[in-house]
């Protein structure tokens, strides 16, 4: 096992050990993290307002603002949903990734998983991927592979070779990028361990990791979920504070 892998291990107690009403509360602040930084590796970036208001679901002042509001309560629901699959320990199948894209999309969207139909990457992503054509086939044959090979491996290591053999693929046209981090995700939280969010200010080490080889995702998930387990414990900290002070009064 690489030593890296076993320092999170190490490290992962910081993240165990909130439970009950802390463990909501340092969730539900995460959910809110995992959003703002997922939306700047897509080139978008949200403001405090926007992501409070759509928590509070705050009256809209107009059509744009609807659609944005909208748009971040499905992502939000959708933390929810791998947290709730994950209890229930769903298989990762075509049919679970399709209904990723779908609790993604707008009800309306007459794309929601469906697969592309361009034989190139769309968006911020510059990916050599499988054309339109081959897509269910490779599909089925990263699900084979997920089946096989990675699904015993490390958590880390698993999570991490997944999303990238998921991007080569690329099956959607549009949030095939959100999907597959909420795969990966999804793996890591089946598993018992954080959830990986990777900052905006990795965005480049990210992106160069797509455009690698498999291995070269590792770091940036380990990175991840690090920063993840780092945040819960200054979340404890700032919990046992309080208390020690009142112990001493």
């Amino acid at each position: 096992m690489n030593l890296t892998y076993l320092e999170v291990d190490h490290q992962k107690s910081h993240y165990d050990c909130l439970t009950g009403d802390d463990r909501r509360k340092f969730l539900d602040r995460l959910a809110v993290s995992w959003i703002y930084h997922d939306h700047a590796l897509e080139g978008v970036v949200l403001s405090e307002t926007e992501l409070q208001r759509a928590i509070e679901n705050a009256p809209v002042r107009n059509f744009v603002e609807s659609q944005t509001q909208k748009s971040l309560q499905r992502q939000l629901a959708l933390i929810t949903f791998l947290y709730d699959s994950a209890k229930e320990r769903r298989e990762i199948s075509v049919e679970f990734i399709r209904e990723l894209h779908i609790r993604l999309c707008d009800p309306r969207d007459e794309n929601a998983g469906r697969y592309r139909k361009r034989d190139t990457s769309p968006g911020v992503y510059n990916l050599n991927i499988v054309p339109a054509a081959s897509i269910s086939y490779y599909f089925r044959k990263f699900l084979d592979t997920w089946e096989e090979e990675l699904k015993d491996l490390h958590p880390i290591r698993s999570a991490a070779i997944a999303h990238f053999e998921f991007m080569k693929v690329f099956p959607f046209d549009e949030r095939t990028g959100m999907v597959g981090r909420m795969l990966m995700n999804y793996i890591l939280i089946s598993q018992g361990y954080p959830p990986a969010i990777i900052h905006a200010l990795d965005r480049h080490h990210y992106f160069s990791a797509l455009d690698g080889y498999r291995t070269d995702m590792m770091p940036v998930v380990v990175d991840a979920v690090s920063s993840t387990i780092g945040a819960a414990r200054t979340f404890s900290s700032s919990k046992v504070e309080p208390e020690r002070a009142k112990a001493a009064l």
